[in-house]
């Protein structure tokens, strides 16, 4: 299916959502024809200072149904209130409260801009700790790298209508609260990824955040880890949300739909 559209899927089709009542909150959005013993984790995007789960509710059923997989979608504390590491910590309570349930290896992570970047920084802080971690993860328009100095920021400021160098830096001044922003759990795109499972990582050529995803992309495929890169061109940032109303975001969960069956596919004896 690599580089076909997926055909899209009702998006309408039963869906359950149901608040876990947990800490950090956590919705999961279960398609009907999703089994119990797998999941994707997702977090949401919105510079770290906005969002929740139920605000993009409606997209995560959308690709949860697509994909065939329940999905916990977590509500992580936000900067106005609680910089990081809150972030960080909510991530890894979700990731522990979920993984007590289901076998990491039938888990993987997504994560849509900021969401890109917690999902991220999550991989390295369980490796830091010691804790089993998911099958794989999927970064989608992700930020990296909160020192905000990439080419591209200047490069696609006309092309990028979402996001920009000026409220990149507003967005980093909440978030690190003085805390450098070197840090790798606050820019995974400069840590150690070695031993990490496979990251799925898509981004549009014409979005300020496109050598975010290229940086960790070719950090973590020079540390040994298995990159599945795929970069569209003349598409908005977080095209996926918007599946299956446009091609490209037919084709970028068409391609998350293929790699999300070889990460759970059945251990077979050879």
């Amino acid at each position: 299916m690599s580089g076909t559209e997926l055909a899209a899927r009702d998006p309408h089709a039963d869906v359950r959502i149901e608040d876990l009542g947990s800490t950090p909150p956590i919705l999961r959005i279960q398609p009907a024809a999703a089994p119990s013993d797998s999941a994707l984790i997702h977090f949401h995007g919105g510079g770290y200072r906005k969002g929740s789960p139920r605000m993009f509710a409606g997209s995560v059923a959308r690709i949860a149904t697509a994909c065939e997989t329940q999905v916990f979608a977590v509500g992580y504390r936000l900067s106005g209130v609680s910089p990081f590491p809150a972030a960080v910590d909510d991530a890894l309570a979700a990731y522990r409260l979920i993984a007590a349930d289901i076998d990491p290896d039938r888990i993987a992570l997504w994560g849509d801009s900021a969401g890109g970047g917690l999902a991220a920084a999550l991989l390295l802080r369980l490796r830091q700790l010691g804790i089993p971690g998911p099958a794989g993860a999927f970064l989608f328009s992700s930020w990296l790298d909160l020192r905000n100095t990439a080419a591209s920021y200047a490069g696609n400021r006309a092309t990028d209508r979402i996001f920009s160098i000026e409220l990149a830096t507003e967005a980093a001044a909440a978030y690190l609260a003085g805390r450098p922003a070197t840090d790798p759990l606050i820019s995974p795109a400069l840590g150690d990824w070695t031993g990490q499972p496979r990251l799925v990582v898509q981004v549009s050529g014409a979005e300020v955040l496109r050598d975010d995803s290229l940086l960790l992309a070719r950090n973590a495929a020079a540390a040994g880890v298995d990159v599945r890169l795929k970069v569209y061109e003349g598409e908005p940032h977080i095209w996926n949300l918007a599946y299956p109303a446009t091609p490209a975001s037919r084709r970028a969960i068409g391609f998350m739909v293929e790699q999300l069956g070889e990460l759970f596919a059945p251990v077979t004896d050879t």
